[in-house]
């Protein structure tokens, strides 16, 4: 092989190793812009024919240039490679130093190598202070254990490890950190292993106020399964020992009015059925109780509830039961929801009946259920055009034994729409009304599909929410 090719050789390896526009060049072509350069400079510099013959002294001085030239470009090459190098480097260092986790580098011995800025910081201490200390000196003795088999584990698999525990920092304060263990080699091919640490102290402070919320949770739910253990108590107890005096009072009232009709007078008689309208009253009064615990101690059966057929149902049987009334009523058709259709019915069943009771006094009694959709969210209404009630004692609704009307005028427990509200709330949902005196009234509601767990719904916008009750 000639010198040439040899030079030519060399500086086509070497141009593959290089970075910049000079990658791209092969040795020829770098050989080729030499020349050229080079014959550019001969025309400037005598040439010595002393030595040897002029041809061969003309091709030595342009071998000689040639090389020369290469070796110009090269160097200016190598120094634009090392100042894209030494640019590379310093970005690199950046990302390393402020990186948002701590790196660390750790000898098998458990000896600190090397650590970014970050690690100081979040040990307390000054970064050139890590060197060649043992790592375990910053870990809380209480944890060494977790730390030493998750290193153990590392060099005997090489398997990544991830692990949690506490590290100390200088002020003696503790944090907690996440640790993720990779093995490696230094440059001498010993055995290192590399650690990023990660600050996880507020995501511990939550894990630890979830987990005293979920104790404080249980805690309150076996309160609650013992009150609802009472509250079945008290049903049996109003279901059996209440209605009993009631019974007997409604039998002797009755007959006596039967055996002793003749012997009472008109004021008399009038007594005996008052106190057996009242013993009815009672006994309307704790089944609609009963009802009221029940709902909330019901466990739900969700599926597609037809809310139009509910209501037909609902208005035919308010029917047969005054068949002397004339009510025109409207349903509007194919109304379904996803809920539990036992006490959707018993929200329907309430609703209606309270308009067709507060509707009674009209000629021109009416009667509507429909909906209407407002966007996100599909509203169900109930409305009449009968008594009505004004709006500034609309905080009575939906409350227990609250009325806004007299019992001699429209009777009822009081205990319809508080009934309605709870049912409303565990199908997440929400009720609210509107009215006015002798305008008749609109009853709203939602059935959500939060389930349960929702306590109260914002209402249409708007519109007041009226988390109370009308009549009943």
């Amino acid at each position: 092989m000639t010198e040439r090719e040899t030079r030519s050789g060399r500086a086509g390896t070497f141009s593959m190793a290089r970075t910049g526009s000079l990658q791209a060049d092969s040795g020829q072509a770098l050989r080729k812009r030499a020349e050229a350069i080079a014959r550019g400079k001969s025309a400037q510099t005598p040439v010595n024919f002393d030595v040897q013959s002029p041809e061969g002294a003309r091709r030595a001085l342009h071998e000689l240039r040639v090389h020369q030239v290469e070796l110009e470009m090269q160097n200016d090459e190598l120094r634009r490679t090392q100042e894209e190098l030494n640019a590379s480097r310093a970005r690199y260092f950046d990302l390393y130093d402020l990186a948002p986790v701590g790196y660390f580098t750790i000898s098998e011995r458990g000896l600190i190598l090397e650590a970014n800025l970050t690690a100081a910081t979040l040990l307390g201490v000054a970064r050139g202070a890590l060197a060649k200390q043992r790592l375990s000196r910053f870990i809380v003795h209480d944890d060494e254990d977790i730390h030493y088999g998750h290193r153990k584990q590392l060099f005997e698999t090489g398997t990544p490890q991830v692990y949690e525990l506490r590290l100390m920092k200088k002020d003696a304060t503790h944090f907690w950190a996440r640790v993720e263990a990779t093995a490696a080699q230094d440059a001498d091919g010993a055995r290192v292993f590399r650690a990023v640490i990660s600050d996880i102290t507020e995501r511990k402070r939550a894990e630890d106020e979830i987990s005293d919320l979920n104790k404080e949770l249980e805690r309150r739910n076996t309160e609650l399964i013992a009150v609802n253990k009472e509250l079945e108590s008290f049903s049996y107890s109003v279901s059996h020992d209440l209605r009993a005096p009631l019974r007997a009072i409604d039998g002797f009232s009755l007959a006596l009015l039967e055996d002793c009709q003749d012997r009472l007078g008109p004021a008399e008689k009038e007594h005996l059925e008052r106190v057996r309208a009242a013993t009815e009253h009672m006994g309307r009064l704790i089944d609609d109780l009963l009802n009221l615990a029940r709902t909330a101690r019901y466990e739900l059966v969700r599926g597609k509830v037809d809310l139009s057929a509910l209501a037909r149902e609902i208005l035919s049987e308010l029917q047969k039961a005054e068949p002397e009334r004339r009510v025109t009523s409207m349903i509007a058709p194919d109304l379904i929801v996803e809920g539990d259709r036992t006490l959707l019915r018993l929200v329907l069943e309430n609703l209606l009946a309270n308009a067709w009771k507060f509707t009674s006094k009209r000629p021109d009694a009416h009667v509507e259920f429909g909906m209407q959709d407002e966007g996100v969210r599909t509203v169900y209404f109930v409305r009449d055009n009968g008594a009505g009630f004004d709006m500034k004692y609309a905080g009575k609704l939906f409350g227990a034994f609250q009325r806004l009307h007299n019992e001699s005028e429209f009777p009822g427990s009081g205990i319809g729409l508080a009934t309605v509200q709870r049912i409303v709330h565990r199908h997440g949902g929400g009720v609210w009304a509107e009215s006015a005196v002798g305008e008749g009234a609109t009853f709203y509601f939602l059935v959500g599909a939060g389930g349960e767990s929702r306590a109260s719904v914002n209402v249409p916008r708007g519109r007041e929410a009226l988390s109370e009750k009308r009549g009943g």
